[in-house]
């Protein structure tokens, strides 16, 4: 009944603007008829303004047809891969894709055009979870496919496309907003429910602690992806060289400290995930507790990497990387000089623009007079918390000072830089100790009674000018 609701609000909403576009137009016409050129103009404006917006977004999802991208699984390249998808989709009780593609986004989805089955499947949930965990995603992909909720997909697609292309690319009126927030607060039931069916496929095919952990997982991994690329992956970029990007990601992943992080996020981010009336997916906390309450008898997760299942997949282009090959550890001092000095020459406009001062000696006596906010600047969110405020104020300050640091040294030659999956660098100085920038500043960034201490530490490292 709900789904049907949503339907029939979708057309209403386009019955609602072409029939305002008639009315102003028919307006506007009588008005020029009877000598009222301004009215009559004003009315027609006011027609395009409210009428044209739907049809122009109606035209575009019209010509945009959901198409299959990224790079193609197949079934002779990849036999484990849909061995593992045939068993969940019979275990599932529907039949499964006809194509698979691995998207560079963090996310799954499926959907059906011309008769097809099409799933994609994001490359940070096959590098970043282990294959226990990839069976709960395919499975809950499937289980949209087992509950018919792709049936109306091509059709639900170009009229969402269509109202939300209206409502945030036109930003049109007051009426079709309101009726498009309606049709978001009727449909997000309905979509949440399908959610839930299909996390119950999950537990059903994958098992209960491999679907609970799956979720849980999607988060921080989809964290840590966002880090991966923009630290690491961007050396590979400047330097037009393509390491092993996958086995990477892994190595970022297993890195103690990233484990700890990790561990770390899972419950913070579901406990502190925010809910809506019209979000389409119920909250992580609300579907981990439902997989949980399901009696299901207790399985052993495959603990196995999944990216094992990408064997011989070439992901290059699908995060912007091209070049001949290169190893991780040699990455670093190639590429990595060029990237502190980036860092630091941001903690120096800072300083610049703060009337601080744009030198180490200068950022230090700011830290040590408790002038941190002032390199910050005043936050873009103005719901922030003062101590959320502080926190992102001490990150920041703290990466961009190591870079700074780490500029110095390496320009100086009393230091190389080496590759750290928990950190980015170490800095290695020429008698083979090593030195992690972040780890370095970050206390004297927290507190100014250690600044002192800190400038001790950079001299005898061989800071000069301090």
């Amino acid at each position: 009944m709900r789904a049907a609701l949503a339907l029939a609000l979708l057309a209403g909403f386009f019955v609602l603007a072409l029939g305002l576009l008639a009315v102003l137009g028919v307006l506007s016409f009588t008005q020029f008829e009877q000598g009222e050129v301004v009215a009559g103009g004003a009315l027609a404006l006011m027609a395009l303004a409210l009428g044209g917006p739907p049809l122009v977004a109606m035209g575009i999802a019209l010509w945009v047809t959901p198409r299959p991208d990224g790079v193609p699984l197949t079934r002779e390249a990849h036999p484990e891969l849909w061995r593992h998808v045939d068993e969940l989709a019979r275990i599932a009780g529907t039949p499964g894709p006809d194509d698979i593609r691995l998207i560079s986004e963090p996310n799954a989805s499926v959907w059906e055009h011309g008769g097809a089955r099409y799933m994609s499947l994001g490359l940070p949930f096959v590098a970043g979870m282990g294959i226990g965990e990839l069976r709960s995603v395919l499975a809950h992909e499937l289980g949209h496919y087992s509950g018919g909720h792709t049936r109306l997909s091509a059709l639900t697609y170009r009229a969402t496309l269509t109202l939300r292309l209206t409502t945030e690319r036109f930003d049109t009126t007051g009426v079709l907003y309101a009726w498009a927030r309606l049709y978001a607060l009727v449909a997000a039931p309905e979509s949440r429910k399908h959610e839930l069916f299909a996390d119950e496929v999950a537990v059903a095919a994958a098992g209960r602690e491999a679907a609970a952990r799956a979720m849980l997982r999607i988060g921080p991994v989809t964290e840590a992806w966002s880090d991966y690329l923009t630290w690491y992956v961007s050396l590979a970029a400047h330097a037009g060289r393509t390491p092993p990007l996958v086995e990477g990601f892994r190595a970022y992943l297993d890195h103690p400290r990233r484990v700890h992080q990790l561990r770390e996020l899972e419950p913070l981010m579901a406990e502190l995930e925010p809910t809506s009336v019209f979000d389409s997916h119920p909250p992580v906390r609300e579907r981990v507790a439902a997989m949980r309450a399901l009696s299901q008898v207790a399985e052993a997760v495959d603990e196995r990497p999944a990216h094992a299942l990408l064997a011989g997949t070439q992901v290059a282009d699908l995060v912007g990387v091209s070049g001949p090959p290169i190893m991780w550890a040699e990455l670093a001092p190639l590429a990595g000089p060029a990237l502190v000095r980036w860092k630091a020459d941001a903690l120096r406009h800072a300083g610049r623009v703060s009337k601080i001062g744009d030198t180490l000696p200068d950022v230090l006596a700011a830290l040590e007079q408790g002038r941190l906010h002032d390199l910050t600047g005043r936050p873009v969110d103005a719901s922030l918390s003062s101590s959320q405020v502080h926190s992102a104020a001490v990150e920041a300050v703290t990466e961009l000072l190591g870079c700074m640091v780490a500029d110095q040294l390496v320009t100086a030659n009393r230091a190389t830089l080496e590759l750290n999956w928990g950190g980015l660098f170490v800095l290695r100085t020429a008698d083979g100790a090593a030195v992690y920038p972040d780890d370095l500043v970050e206390p004297a960034v927290r507190d100014a009674n250690r600044v002192a201490e800190l400038r001790s530490r950079l001299r005898s490292l061989g800071v000069d000018g301090l």
